[in-house]
């Protein structure tokens, strides 16, 4: 920039001198030729030319030059800022596990030790001999209730269920039916229960069980076969305590 700017005086001086007829003309041949060199003093504000015959002082205000800014090596371009999109967060529904009630155990019935069983060898089957009238229009089952000490039992309940011919069967009893020391067609203290008026052939569709008076069982339920014959319509049994 300097010696741009060097030049630029120089010029300037030269147009100067010659606009003010400081440049001398050429002398003869055989004459003695002085050559004037001007001395020039740089300064940044001001330029003075000095010669032997003529002094003027030239200022010269030097034209403004644009200073570059240095770039600062050490600036780094700044990142272009970018909108990123949010992601939107959906919320899911999470599992709720709902409350299950705990099914609880059904009661088991324990079957307890009753104290009547069938007595062995029965049941027998007979021919009605207790309801002649009826004949064959009737099926039942009779028999007696016998303790420890084989004497007839007394405040003991007999029922019947179950069904004959899609007829239920609901019959009971208390014993007994007289006095124990009475003489009955089945003995002292028997019992007897109608099942149906006609003849029918089941198997394990009809039962009989024992029961106290205050409604405990004393017995299984004992389940029968019955006969469509005449000569097996009275089913006869007893039961004895354990």
């Amino acid at each position: 920039m300097r010696k741009r700017a060097l030049i630029i005086l120089l010029g300037f001086a030269a147009l100067v001198l010659v606009s003010c007829g400081a440049i001398p003309t050429l002398p003869p041949l055989d004459s003695t030729v002085t050559v004037w060199t001007p001395q020039v003093n740089f300064d940044p504000g001001s330029v003075t030319a000095t010669s032997e015959g003529e002094v003027r002082n030239i200022t010269v205000t030097p034209a403004s030059a644009t200073t570059e800014s240095p770039k600062d090596p050490t600036a780094t371009s700044k990142p272009k800022m970018t909108s990123t999109a949010i992601p939107k967060i959906t919320a899911t529904p999470s599992y709720t596990p709902t409350a299950t009630a705990t099914e609880r155990p059904a009661a088991t019935f324990t079957p307890t030790a009753v104290p009547y069983s069938l007595q062995l060898m029965n049941p027998f089957y007979l021919e009605n001999f207790t309801h002649d009238d009826l004949g064959c229009a009737w099926l039942g089952v009779a028999g007696q209730i016998f303790n420890l000490e084989g004497q007839v039992q007394k405040n003991i309940l007999i029922r019947a269920g179950g069904e004959i011919n899609g007829t239920p069967v609901i019959e009971e009893m208390a014993m007994p039916l007289a006095e124990p020391d009475t003489d009955l067609a089945y003995g002292p203290g028997g019992f007897e229960l109608t099942l149906a008026d006609s003849l029918a052939a089941t198997e394990s569709e009809v039962w009989i069980q024992l029961f106290h008076l205050n409604g405990d069982p004393l017995s299984d339920k004992i389940y029968l076969t019955t006969y469509n014959d005449c000569q097996k319509n009275l089913i006869l049994l007893n039961f004895v305590e354990e």
